[in-house]
């Protein structure tokens, strides 16, 4: 029914199909293009021409309303927010705008409950203290969801990642029926972190796992190198791969109803010299597992990369 693949396929091309979702070419480019089309900022590690496309069973309709483009069937609808550049200057109050938007978008049209959300930002680490780019964003984020009675435990799988242009996008894929939020017990809940991680902390689950008809799927929220709330193995990548995969398998094992498998994997990548490294790893790992990888800022300064992943 819902399903991530990563090919060179033209988004033209892969729009004109009933079934396409959404699509998310991985260029430098974050900007709004038009219905189904996600452009995010993020860049192909190696360069190559690659779109990410999710896909459906049926039929797909799309719009436009709140400043948010739609695209949806009758069980699934992905909702995108852009940002300007301007608009990022103060990323704050527009993460709130934008959430608010998106979130009356998905009650306008009866899905009542988000299950996966990506959030890509301009320069996610700059700024001291409260002021750094991120925490101002989660700070925006959990405002929306609190003026919206989302709770705590109903926060959803998330990824947050830097990119290296203009503009932020956030989208949100929802459904009609209830899914479940997991979260690891070997790191403290995202949103309980410690002070020093910002004013608010950030709103999300580790996994969701979500029942549509007979099929099931399990969403992996962006992993990274951290037990408890600290980051491990600081300027070590392959310790940090190792922790990273050890807290993604214990997802797998304990926040995983109806044991699916890991069938794609998003990489984000600090830094460019470690990108043949981390991708010969990850195929001695998981050489059945689908990948794409990225060029992107993690939202600690201190990680080096982060892994999200898709399980049918």
């Amino acid at each position: 029914m819902l399903k991530q693949h990563f090919c060179s396929t033209s988004a033209t091309e892969l729009l004109s199909r009933q079934n396409t979702l959404a699509v998310m070419p991985l260029n430098v480019q974050c900007e709004a293009f038009g219905h189904g089309l996600i452009a995010t900022g993020l860049e192909e590690a190696s360069a190559n021409s690659i779109n990410e496309v999710w896909t459906v069973n049926g039929k797909v309709s799309r719009g436009q309303s709140n400043h948010c483009y739609w695209s949806k069937t009758p069980d699934i609808i992905c909702v995108a927010r852009w940002l300007s550049k301007d608009e990022c200057e103060n990323i704050e109050q527009h993460t709130q705008i934008a959430y608010e938007a998106m979130l009356t978008v998905l009650d306008e049209h009866g899905f009542a409950h988000p299950f996966r959300f990506w959030n890509y930002l301009p320069s996610i680490n700059t700024g001291d203290g409260d002021d750094e780019v991120y925490k101002k964003f989660c700070t925006g984020r959990l405002h929306a969801f609190e003026k919206k009675r989302i709770a705590p435990e109903a926060f959803p799988a998330a990824s947050a990642l830097g990119h290296h242009t203009d503009g932020a996008v956030f989208y949100v894929f929802a459904s009609l029926v209830k899914p479940r939020h997991f979260n690891n017990h070997h790191q403290i809940n995202a949103y309980e972190y410690p002070r020093q991680y910002g004013i608010t902390s950030p709103s999300f689950a580790r996994a969701t796992a979500l029942h549509l008809g007979t099929a099931s799927f399990l969403f992996i929220s962006g992993t990274a190198s951290i037990k408890g709330h600290q980051t491990i193995a600081e300027g070590n990548i392959e310790k940090q791969l190792n922790v990273t995969m050890d807290n993604i398998n214990h997802l797998l094992a304990t926040a995983n109803p109806d044991q699916c498998e890991l069938v794609a994997i998003k990489v984000y990548i600090r830094f460019a010299n470690d990108i043949a490294y981390i991708r010969n790893w990850l195929d001695t790992h998981y050489p059945q597992v689908e990948a794409v990888y990225t060029l992107a800022d993690i939202c600690r300064k201190d990680l080096l990369v982060e892994i999200e992943g898709f399980c049918a």
